[in-house]
């Protein structure tokens, strides 16, 4: 790009004084005005005025030089040198991006500031401008030597962020295509693509990061990321269980080494192994790698930072005479499943009895976000994604109890677990317990984990006396989709399945095409969430045409734009169809709310026990199945019964007044009464 020429005369434009400059940086803005106007510094002068609110003063004194006869080039370019400097030295990042927006005004095309803008944009969450990205994007294209270590700082703040501006794939594409290549930002853009649900699109990066691997455990994180996309994208699962072989190798080399772990290694690696749920029903197999992982990344965050965990063993929880504070914690105190289901606790807890904070480590400002932050009941503290910050917080309001709901989905969540910031620690309702060793208690009921589970886990296992989830219900939308619109004729069976391409193996996908070749006029709709949709499409109609049914009886539904409607929709279905080995556990509820008779298969692990508990709490045993026959023979009579059907769709409508599943408040009074006994004991 072509930059401002030189200034003809330095002297034109004089510098103010570092007494002058200390008063307009640290806020003195009537002092340094009263000065820089005395000395007729319009550059300053204007920033003092712009600092202090005065913005249209500003754009006069900056248009005062011209009036003069100012040479224009030569003082755009100072106006842009101080506009820089300054924001550089200001404590302040809002004011540094009010001076970086002036600057981009004066100079639309000065590259280096649009990548310091993205940056404080970002850091502040102010993406009030979508044609920054792409006005950067454009220049980027044009610029035959971009500032390097810049451009690289700016890419790594952009994908560090959890909700990224629309223009940010563009930018970020261009960005790394001037770049040269290395393994943190190949390994950035590959999650960053698969946060957006392009799997298949991450897979390259991650092939080319491959080249750039220098440590086992950069080996780990590239390896998860495969795998992930893999899963995720619905349609790759020989590829799939391939890659976790290897990553299940290397991540058995880490943990079995005697290498000292970094503390940003371990706090990446805490959640690792998580996925083979998802591949095999392999409850000892499963806990065993999950529990390993656990106690070695807990044992290295701790060493690291022996000095905060000392100083978080001397605490103690009150006693039973007091008013217990509880802390709940998680990245998903929004519109996502654990935030539809909390909700129901958090709002029944007895407040005289209980002090409720909640703990969120993902701030996306969605309308149940705004919910839970402004309940007036509720404690709310929106905190960086950061064990250590977590961490902190937690210790410093003096938590009684910790609750995690998010188990290993959640890398800040289990780092800040392991540093034990709450004497006592519980996990619960997120996938599976964590397996560390600070955790105290898992909770459960009687069925989700039978008396075999005991023995594999950390974790002592503390089982409800009924289901250990309820909730009050769903709210219900309009639908969006009809049967004559989806050219489905009205008397047809519809089965529904509604899972991510994390839990679509091809066997499980077998078995429900299986039960739609033996139910004349029945058709099969399949909603992908986080799933590439031409992959997953492909894959199921090539099963299809295995199995020998026709193409024309399947349905691939889209993303629905809200919870509600994807609800409202479900009335499309005769019967729901889960998953195996890993069971739906939101979708399953959200179908049994609506009184669609719902095909289970139990196994041995936690994932594969959902749909057990939840018929079984809902009321009905119809459905739950204990092998594939069984689970073969529920589909084909739920289709082909229609007496049948509509008696457990009666039933389960019926148990919605009765059934402990949609007690949340019993639900609640016996969560209570479990913190209660732990404290007392």
């Amino acid at each position: 790009m072509e930059f401002l020429p030189a200034m003809t005369d330095e002297t034109t434009f004089p510098q103010p004084d570092p007494s002058t400059l200390t008063a307009l940086r640290e806020g003195d803005y009537e002092g340094a005005i009263a000065i820089l106007e005395e000395q007729q510094n319009f550059a300053y002068l204007g920033i003092a005025h712009l600092l202090s609110g005065d913005d249209m003063t500003a754009q006069l004194v900056w248009m005062a030089p011209l009036m003069e006869g100012e040479d224009e080039a030569a003082w755009t370019h100072h106006l842009t040198q101080v506009l820089a400097q300054e924001s550089l030295a200001l404590p302040d990042p809002g004011l540094a991006w009010q001076l970086r927006q002036q600057l981009r005004q004066f100079n639309p095309d000065h590259l280096e500031n649009l990548l310091h803008l993205i940056q404080l944009s970002g850091q502040l969450h102010l993406w009030d401008d979508d044609a920054l990205l792409d006005d950067t994007a454009l220049l980027l294209e044009s610029d035959a030597s971009p500032p390097q270590d810049l451009l690289q700082q700016t890419c790594q703040a952009l994908l560090s962020q959890n909700n990224s501006p629309p223009g940010s794939e563009r930018f970020l594409k261009t960005a790394l295509s001037r770049l040269p290549e290395n393994f943190s930002l190949l390994l950035g853009m590959a999650r960053f693509l698969q946060n957006r649900w392009q799997n298949l699109a991450s897979l390259d990066y991650l092939h080319q990061a491959q080249a750039y691997v220098e440590s086992p455990g950069q080996e780990i994180l590239r390896s998860h990321l495969l795998l992930r996309g893999l899963l995720r994208s619905g349609g790759r699962w020989p590829e799939a269980q391939q890659a976790f072989e290897q990553y299940r190798q290397h991540l058995e080399q880490l943990i079995s080494s005697e290498t000292e772990l970094s503390l940003e290694l371990a706090s990446q690696v805490i959640t690792a192994g998580g996925m083979m749920a998802y591949l095999s029903d392999d409850l000892p197999g499963y806990r065993q790698l999950r529990n390993r992982v656990g106690h070695r990344c807990q044992a290295a965050i701790q060493q690291h930072l022996a000095q905060v965990t000392e100083r978080y063993q001397s605490q103690s929880p009150k006693g039973s005479g007091d008013k217990l504070k509880i802390g709940y914690l998680s990245e998903c105190f929004r519109q996502h499943s654990v935030g539809w289901l909390v909700r129901w606790l958090l709002h029944y807890h007895d407040r005289q009895k209980f002090e409720i904070h909640l703990y969120s480590l993902s701030q996306t400002g969605d309308r149940l976000q705004q919910q839970f932050a402004q309940d007036t009941t509720l404690q709310f503290h929106p905190l960086p994604y950061s064990g250590l910050a977590a961490a902190q917080r937690i210790h410093r309001d003096q938590i009684d109890i910790l609750v995690d709901l998010d188990s290993i989905t959640s890398n800040a969540g289990c780092s800040t677990l392991a540093l034990k910031p709450a004497p006592i620690q519980v996990s619960w309702l997120g996938c599976d317990a964590p397996g560390l060793p600070a955790v105290d208690y898992f909770l459960v009921d009687s069925d989700v984990l039978g008396p075999e589970a005991e023995q594999q886990y950390s974790e002592k296992l503390w089982r409800l006396p009924h289901s250990y989830i309820a909730v009050d219900g769903f709210e219900m939308g309009i639908p969006s989709l009809r049967r004559d619109r989806l050219n489905i004729p009205s008397d047809a069976v519809v089965y529904f399945c509604s899972q991510s391409g994390y839990k679509r193996n091809p066997e499980d996908t077998r078995r429900q095409l299986r039960i739609l070749a033996r139910v004349p006029n029945s058709y099969l709709l399949i909603k992908g969430v986080y799933s590439d949709a031409t992959s997953l499409q492909q894959q199921v109609q090539e099963l299809a045409e295995a199995e020998g049914v026709d193409r024309k009886r399947l349905r691939f539904l889209p993303i629905t734009p809200s919870e509600e409607i994807h609800r409202a929709n479900l009335t499309l279905a005769d019967v729901v169809l889960d998953t195996y080995p890993y069971n739906g556990t939101t979708t399953t509820l959200e179908a049994l709310w609506a009184g669609i008779p719902v095909v289970s298969r139990v196994g041995q692990q936690f994932a594969s026990r959902q749909g057990y508990t939840l018929l079984k709490h809902a009321g009905v045993e119809a459905g739950i199945a204990f092998s594939d026959e069984d689970y073969l023979d529920w589909g084909v009579r739920l289709g082909q019964d229609v007496a049948l059907r509509r008696q457990v769709s009666a039933q389960l409508l019926r148990n919605r007044r009765t059934a402990p599943l949609w007690n949340a408040r019993q639900f609640t009074r016996e969560v209570e009464l479990m913190y209660q006994s732990i404290v007392n004991r």
